[in-house]
């Protein structure tokens, strides 16, 4: 019961953020610590900083040398930058729990796949191509796919049989858990299938995407629902923060759509996609006061129909709001 909840949390974790795709992530954990992720679930490692997820000390790796020394990995995902310290000085408190270091585990495997992968930038482009990574022992994607985590993952990059071999386990992990589990429980890309009753799309609900590294977003009481995120505007060519809002709408139509924008202080650009066409929407949001209207727009209820909203708009330190989205015929 443990393995499968863990599974689905990493499942569930990685949709939210735009990997459909979450076996690919599963293999990881299961290479390097079999899913564990506190020490008393694996004893045999080095007792690490306690966790709210274990009620104890989290799981730490004790391949660099003795547990007194206060190195090796952190957690399911194995985290390493150093001591202990420097690795929650780069990443975060929040790699101690178990869905903060799913979190976490994402945002790398985009990172490598933007810096590794030709022709895919930004966030997007990189969980599309996860995505799409077949899972077949032998196909040239999947082998790159694995290739990349033993590089990058594991810092063995060269073409020797012991780097094959640690590639091939990240591949190998990841397909028995297809096998194990079944296609059904890992599909996800069509967990957005109608719109929510009454068209308001929330933040994290399932048909909302948050992407970019977990540490650029905050929740806070307050806006719709009393819980909204929130994240601060970047310079472009920072690390972006970016949201989407899947608009599923049956049957097709002229919908008008809504945002809920207080408690910002950007000027926020939405992009509404929609019939093939991409409109930008200017919303002060330090002047908003719940639901603001971005228009009346022709949605067909097929394709990629979304609002999106990312962090490179209005100037660079700003609070910027992710609320909820309201749409109607």
């Amino acid at each position: 019961m443990l393995r499968h909840d863990r599974l689905a949390l990493i499942r569930d974790t990685a949709a939210q953020m735009g990997l459909y795709n979450a076996a690919l992530l599963g293999g990881i954990a299961v290479s390097e610590t079999n899913l564990a992720h506190c020490w008393s679930e694996a004893t045999y490692a080095c007792k690490g900083p306690d966790s709210p997820s274990c009620s104890g000390p989290i799981i730490a790796g004790s391949a660099d040398g003795p547990c007194a020394a206060m190195q090796g990995g952190l957690g399911m995902f194995q985290f390493d930058a150093g001591t202990w310290a420097d690795t929650l000085a780069r990443y975060g408190d929040a790699i101690l729990t178990v869905s903060g270091n799913t979190a976490q585990a994402v945002s790398f495997v985009v990172d490598q796949v933007t810096r590794d992968v030709p022709g895919v930038t930004g966030w997007l482009a990189a969980v599309d191509w996860m995505n799409h990574v077949p899972l077949v022992a032998g196909d040239p994607v999947t082998e790159q796919w694995a290739q990349l985590l033993a590089c990058r993952y594991n810092g063995c990059c060269a073409a020797t049989a012991l780097c094959a071999r640690r590639a091939a386990g990240y591949r190998d992990h990841a397909i028995e858990l297809v096998d194990e589990l079944g296609a059904a429980f890992w599909r996800t890309a069509d967990r957005c299938r109608v719109l929510p009753d009454g068209g308001v799309i929330a933040p994290r609900g399932e048909c909302y995407l948050a992407g970019g590294d977990p540490r650029g977003w905050h929740r806070e009481p307050g806006g719709f629902g009393d819980m909204r995120e929130w994240a601060l505007t970047s310079a472009v060519g920072a690390p972006v923060s970016l949201a989407q809002w899947i608009i599923h709408t049956d049957p097709p139509g002229r919908y008008r759509v809504e945002v809920f924008a207080a408690g910002g202080a950007a000027a926020a650009t939405y992009q509404v996609v929609h019939g093939g066409r991409a409109e930008a929407i200017a919303v002060d949001q330090a002047m908003a006061s719940g639901f603001v209207s971005l228009g009346d727009f022709d949605f067909t209820g097929e394709g990629d129909e979304h609002v999106e909203l990312d962090s490179t708009t209005g100037a660079p330190g700003q609070k910027l709001v992710f609320d909820a989205i309201r749409v109607t015929p």
